[in-house]
């Protein structure tokens, strides 16, 4: 089933979706962006997703984003395409204008672009049955990591990295030796029988996944608290997990060369992953 993009409102094969090129999103990374799983043509956690993207939108002053129009026009691409199990992305760039490092005056609409993908989980399925490994590498991002902005080179050269390394994903590691997150995940361990997780703040995305799997925890009797770890701590803890739009809970079995606990998933993250299936058949049922 092939992807189907929204460009400002118009439906078109997403291969021919085109943008100029003085459109500050390919010019400065002048853009923000939201990622939903879409389940039996719908997309879930999408009020999350919405308040995230407004809070981006109002965080760089990108404005004249009419959100329940996306909202619509996401509705209206997804039953066009097709897709019942799929992807998808929202991208909102500061509009077009000839290259000035300096906000157009007067100001631009904004670019609107939905693209609705298909996506076969049955990948990541098996990496939740055997788990994955991560690979540590220095947190390069800038300073205001809880912005869902498309300044992500410092993401990809890590996760890059980590490929070659034969990893899933790579673990950051801020200046002071501290692990932050993911390049695309949030992450969470335990250690001594407490579940924890990166204080939020600049230096993390506040992750759609991970405050869902903080009530989903809350439900089973868990709490997610926040605590700052190294490298070294992460290596030593009882579980490793990643958690994300797609991949949902993964669980982490190896980090670096050092195996985590026995090197298979464990009980904390299946118990969380079960939690989650659950909680999507419930409501798709609804």
């Amino acid at each position: 089933m092939e992807s189907l993009a929204c460009l400002d409102g118009e439906l078109m094969p997403a291969d021919r979706a085109r943008v100029p090129i003085w459109d500050r999103g390919f010019l400065f990374g002048d853009a923000v962006y939201e990622v939903m799983r879409i389940y039996g043509g719908r997309c879930w956690l999408e009020d999350e997703h919405f308040a995230r993207l407004r809070r981006s939108l109002e965080a760089v002053a990108i404005g004249g984003v009419d959100l329940e129009r996306l909202r619509g026009r996401v509705r209206r691409t997804i039953e066009a395409s097709g897709i019942e199990e799929g992807t998808a992305y929202l991208h909102v760039t500061r509009g077009v204008a000839p290259r000035s490092h300096a906000f157009p005056d007067p100001p631009v609409p904004p670019t609107e672009l939905i693209v609705i993908r298909p996506y076969d989980d049955a990948p990541t399925a098996a990496q939740r049955a055997a788990g994955v490994a991560i690979l540590g590498r220095p947190d390069l991002r800038w300073g205001r990591c809880d912005i869902k902005s498309t300044n992500l080179l410092p993401n990809v050269l890590a996760l890059q990295d980590a490929r070659r390394a034969g990893c899933a994903e790579a673990v950051l590691v801020d200046a002071e030796g501290f692990v932050t997150e993911a390049t695309h995940s949030s992450l969470v361990w335990v250690r001594g029988g407490k579940v924890e997780a990166t204080p939020e703040g600049p230096g993390i995305l506040p992750g759609t996944s991970r405050r869902f799997v903080e009530r989903l925890a809350a439900a089973e009797g868990l709490e997610i608290v926040p605590a700052r770890v190294t490298l070294d701590d992460l290596q030593r803890a009882d579980e490793v997990m990643l958690m994300a739009t797609t991949s949902e809970v993964l669980p982490v079995v190896r980090v670096d060369s050092s195996p985590i606990a026995d090197g298979k998933p464990g009980p904390v993250a299946r118990r969380l992953q079960h939690a989650h299936t659950r909680a999507i058949e419930d409501w798709l049922s609804r």
